[in-house]
């Protein structure tokens, strides 16, 4: 095989109560990697489309460089890869970085043979995902990779998939502000209080339980951050004023995705979707943020060759 395409889906990571554990990959957003295999042991990014604003096209500046690099390594290929990345997830929260990295990861695993599984790919790509986030874990990388909803576990690097809810419709809305994941840990505190940590275990269960019975109702009700919302809160402007539109016009529940900026909502109701997501971009508007609005579903294949 001399030439591939891959699509990585956008991913929520967190979910919530969920830090650094649970992730959730979603539909329509994601980023795609054209990749040619050439004779040369070297990874070349020869173009970048679809952003605003100029990512670096060195290999080792970008993860889809840094995740082929090591791919490659690990395979012992006899060859290397130019990659051209087409980036389709706006803003900051939805792990643009690590969709880039799964889907070159991915990609040149299938130009060198499909030796390596989903499960073999997810420590060479959160290695690119770490390089530029500021912190280890897997959330976004596994959820992009295996798809649904998925478990990590950051000591024995390993991610865990559920599955997905087909009922739910998450509404995601990106503000015309980025916020860098390397600053949002930056301000995470070191002492938490007991009973937070608790509550956060039982939403984060209480989401787990929720894939397993498919129970929409449940899902959305468990999103519920006490421990680290109310401290990155702070850094998106208006995000109390969005979380309550979105409440008010009947989501189940809110909250930031991932690091931020985004903010996603979960409704069961298809005909409340687009009020929901309407209420929560005039939060923002009234603090002088444009705002866009994906009404989408959980995206239950991840990674792909297209």
């Amino acid at each position: 095989m001399d030439y591939v395409k891959v699509f990585a889906p956008a991913s929520i990571g967190n979910i919530g109560p969920g830090f650094d554990v649970l992730g959730m990959a979603i539909e329509g957003l994601g980023d795609t990697i054209e990749a040619h295999r050439i004779d040369q042991r070297t990874v070349r990014i020869v173009e970048i489309t679809g952003v605003d604003g100029q990512l670096p096209l060195r290999a080792t500046s970008n993860t889809a460089g840094i995740a082929a690099v090591r791919v490659l390594k690990i395979l012992k290929a006899p060859g290397g890869v130019e990659l051209r990345l087409h980036k389709g997830i706006p803003g900051s929260g939805l792990g643009s970085s690590a969709a880039s990295a799964v889907a070159s990861g991915l990609a040149v695993n299938q130009l060198y043979g499909a030796k390596l599984s989903k499960s073999d790919l997810v420590l060479p790509c959160s290695a690119a995902e770490s390089k530029v986030s500021g912190g280890f874990f897997l959330d976004n990388i596994g959820a992009s990779l295996m798809g649904g909803v998925v478990i990590t576990h950051p000591t024995l690097k390993t991610v865990f998939p559920l599955g997905h809810i087909p009922q739910a419709i998450v509404i995601v809305v990106t503000p015309g502000y980025k916020l860098l994941t390397r600053k949002a840990r930056k301000i995470l505190p070191r002492k938490v209080k007991l009973e937070h940590v608790i509550a956060n275990l039982s939403n984060a269960c209480r989401i787990v339980a929720a894939v397993t019975h498919q129970d929409v109702r449940m899902f959305g009700t468990a999103i519920c951050d006490v421990l680290i919302e109310p401290v990155r809160a702070k850094l998106i402007p208006g995000f109390a004023e969005v979380k309550k539109a979105a409440l008010r016009m009947g989501a189940l529940g809110c909250s930031i995705s991932g690091a931020g900026a985004s903010v996603f909502a979960i409704t069961d109701d298809p005909k409340r979707a687009s009020k929901i997501g309407s209420a929560m971009q005039k939060a923002f508007s009234r603090k002088g943020l444009a705002a866009t609005v994906t009404i989408t579903k959980m995206d239950g294949k991840g990674a792909r060759v297209l």
